[in-house]
């Protein structure tokens, strides 16, 4: 369903971009940070990979809940419920003293993140006709922007205070500020047309994605055949009840979170598949400072600055992906910035036998991913469902963080089979996988 934007809403669209970019810059905190609060926390090494996956997981389950929830009760309330919740988590992880208080409150960190760029997109495409390439494309420069910061901004408050928890102090502050300001400034509107939350078809898509995530991280380690099957039946079932709940509730015509009639219209899958794909590929990030450590005999801190270099790729990718998508259309930029990957990947393959090459390849491919997951995809769901845009965004941003939970699993179980990093075998499984959504798309056209 459609929400309308009145002109008094329109006022919580710079309070969204300034929130949004606070709440991207967390990827770059924590991996500074995070040395520090194992040392202080006297963290193991599996509570130290928790901390950071649990943030993952946390968006995952939260972002079709609170998607759903934005045509349920409007941008103001859902946005200010988000930062509370961001508030109530960064605050908590100030004051933590445990590893348990410190994953409780970074759970709560990601629901009060989960829904920001879904609010902020579709604001975007509510008040713009023309062009709305090049606005999606000033966001996903945003967002890039932010991963370029946070590291700067972390060590900064790190050699100015020598702690790790005061940079979390100033984001609760900045939060709390224009938590007041959206109070005070936006005001309240009762222009939804949706009268009911499709709460039972949400938690069976929890419960789905849930099971799936305990089947592939258990499945590939210590999980016994008895707890597999368990997983295996819970998710069949789960997801069958899923399928019948949301075809009854759009029979009656009432908001689903999966829709089969959008399922129908080829862009609408297109536009899922790319995402998944999307994340697949973005399960590169978390592998690459372990790859040049390895391969160009790095250590872990000039391994991980490196990574500012695809970030900048990122950039100039989101602003490319813009103009591309307003010039030539969201399926045309799509299928264009898919090959763009498949070529960097190429090129990330080969590029082990020159640090240089490596360089080059680094930043080319932050360039293709950075187009590819900033612009057309969001345009082209939008496109293919445009009653039902908030929705089909947080559908699809949830696709891109499985696609990016499957990837890192098989990069596991290949460096497990392969007693290596597994990098190089994902490189060709995933030329592979852009080289069949490229087919997909053509023939679709």
């Amino acid at each position: 369903m459609e929400l309308h934007v009145t002109k008094s809403e329109r006022w919580i669209t710079p309070l969204l971009v300034i929130s949004l970019f606070i709440t991207q810059l967390d990827s770059g905190i924590i991996s500074t940070n995070l040395s520090s609060m194992a040392r202080e926390l006297m963290l193991a090494p599996a509570e130290k990979s928790w901390i950071v996956s649990i943030y993952t997981l946390g968006l995952l389950f939260a972002t079709p809940i609170m998607g759903s929830l934005i045509d349920r009760f409007g941008y103001r309330m859902v946005f200010l419920t988000e930062l509370v919740l961001y508030f109530l988590g960064v605050l908590g992880i100030a004051f933590s003293q445990t590893f348990q208080m410190l994953l409780v409150f970074r759970a709560l960190q990601a629901f009060g993140s989960s829904s920001l760029l879904t609010l902020t997109l579709s604001m975007v495409f509510a008040n713009t006709e023309k062009k709305i390439g090049g606005k999606v494309g000033n966001i996903g420069s945003l967002v890039a922007l932010s991963t370029i910061v946070a590291p700067l901004v972390s060590v900064l408050s790190l050699i100015k205070t020598h702690n790790w928890r005061s940079i979390y102090f100033v984001m609760a502050v900045l939060i709390a500020i224009i938590f007041l300001l959206a109070f005070f400034i936006v005001p309240k509107v009762t222009n939804s047309e949706v009268k009911s939350f499709d709460i039972k078809g949400n938690s069976l898509f929890v419960l789905s994605l849930l099971t799936f995530n305990l089947l592939l991280t258990r499945g590939f380690s210590r999980g016994h055949t008895v707890e597999l099957m368990v997983y295996a039946i819970i998710l069949i079932l789960s997801s069958i009840l899923l399928v019948k709940i949301e075809t009854s509730r759009e029979n009656e015509e009432l908001t689903v979170l999966f829709s089969r009639r959008l399922w129908q219209i080829p862009t609408y899958r297109a536009s899922l598949f790319g995402g998944i794909t999307t994340g697949l590929v973005m399960s590169l990030f978390a592998f690459l400072p372990s790859f040049m450590e390895m391969t160009f005999h790095f250590d872990a801190r000039k391994a991980g600055s490196l990574m500012t270099i695809m970030a900048i790729g990122t950039f100039i990718g989101s602003k490319v992906a813009g103009i591309w998508t307003d010039k030539k259309g969201a399926n045309h930029a799509t299928k264009g910035t898919m090959m763009l990957v498949f070529i960097s990947l190429i090129t990330m393959y080969f590029s082990v036998v020159s640090f240089k090459i490596f360089l080059f390849a680094l930043l080319f491919f932050g360039l293709s991913i950075g187009a590819l997951m900033t612009v057309p995809l969001q345009v082209l769901v939008v496109e293919a469902s445009p009653k039902d845009r908030n929705a089909s965004l947080s559908l699809l941003s949830v696709v891109k963080k499985l696609g990016m939970t499957i990837g890192i699993t098989i990069i596991g179980v290949l460096a497990h089979a392969t007693n290596s990093l597994g990098f190089s075998q994902m490189l060709i499984g995933l030329m592979i996988v852009t080289l069949i959504f490229i087919f997909y798309m053509r023939k679709k056209a």
